[in-house]
């Protein structure tokens, strides 16, 4: 597909916003479903992302209606997984034959088992298999074929720090790869859209392995942030943090291993990255910070659920799991 794309992001906060501005920014035509003042904000002044090296600023298309969005060559999920049920009916209205949807999700993606090839992935009456803590009664699974999905991993830190206005950190690093574990011309096609969008795409044969890799840092770092309310840097800097970290990462990659997967870093790796992204929020502290429902079943929920599955005990991610539930009930009201 040769440029301009029709790019629409839905949800346009810190992920999705950094890649709109990103994408817009390189001449495509973006535009962006947001709420609120965010939407407000967009439509006065433009959508701006601010990094330790520039300031970018765009004008988008820009509303809380995905009716008001025609069909799309590339649609990027920039909300949390909890908010995506009431979005994916009317996706398949800003859709075409050939349109790919980019995931940019934190945590199991609702489409784990689409195309996977591990014991787990089929029911018995051969159906793909869904999980119950992040998609309930597959509902997400069915409401948009799958196979419009091109699997994604985001490495890049950003935050919303007021309407309108992102600042990241300058690290905008994209792993991306087909479900069915395999190379093919769209994603090559995606990725030189991000190489010329200034980003720093890895296209990668084996996704759900990223998947587990970022699921490492996610299913740890992030809820000690949110329960410490500490940033990447202190958390790192405390050895009885680091220490509970290091005992959850071995369970994750215990399991990621039980379903046929690498995690590709050792613990002692996967610490060295978290420190290096420097003392930024984690995103489940963002949201606790504004009262946001917390991201809890795509990183913690989800994986238990697949660990009951492989019998796989989880005892680290069980107890931040409870923890962060209490939380969210006392703090954010869900």
């Amino acid at each position: 597909m040769s440029a301009p794309w029709k790019i629409l992001v839905v949800g346009a906060g810190a992920v999705g916003g950094t890649l709109a501005v990103r994408l817009a920014a390189a001449g495509n035509t973006v535009g962006v479903l947001a709420r609120g003042e965010h939407l407000q904000a967009i439509r006065r002044d433009g959508l701006c992302l601010e990094d330790p090296h520039e300031r970018v600023c765009v004008e988008v298309q820009a509303s809380d209606d995905l009716a008001d969005f025609g069909p799309q060559d590339l649609v990027i999920l920039g909300a949390k997984a909890h908010q995506l049920a009431p979005l994916m009916p009317g996706l398949r209205s800003v859709l075409h034959a050939e349109s790919i949807v980019l995931p940019a999700l934190n945590g199991v993606p609702w489409w784990y088992f689409h195309r996977d090839a591990s014991p787990h992935a089929t029911t018995a009456s051969g159906r793909t298999a869904h999980l119950e803590s992040i998609d309930p009664g597959g509902r997400l699974l069915h409401a948009l074929d799958p196979e419009h999905v091109v699997g994604c991993v985001v490495h890049a830190s950003a935050e919303v720090v007021s309407p309108g206005m992102i600042r990241g950190n300058g690290q905008y690093r994209y792993v991306i790869g087909e479900p069915a574990h395999e190379r093919s011309a769209r994603v090559q096609a995606l990725a030189e859209l991000l190489r010329e969008a200034g980003c720093e795409p890895e296209v990668t044969d084996r996704i759900r392995d990223a998947i587990w890799m970022k699921l490492v840092g996610n299913a740890t770092f992030n809820p000690v942030a949110a329960l410490t309310r500490a940033r990447m840097n202190a958390i790192c800097d405390n050895p009885e943090l680091e220490a509970l970290i290091r005992e959850g990462m071995a369970e994750v990659m215990g399991l990621a291993r039980a379903y046929g997967c690498d995690p590709l870093v050792s613990i002692d790796q996967r610490i060295a990255i978290a420190r290096g992204i420097g003392a930024v929020k984690a995103s489940t502290l963002q949201d606790l910070e504004r009262g946001r429902a917390l991201e809890i079943a795509a990183l913690l929920h989800a994986p238990l659920e697949l660990a009951r599955m492989a019998h796989h005990p989880m005892p680290t991610l069980q107890l931040l799991s409870a923890l962060l539930g209490e939380l969210d009930r006392q703090v954010c009201g869900h």
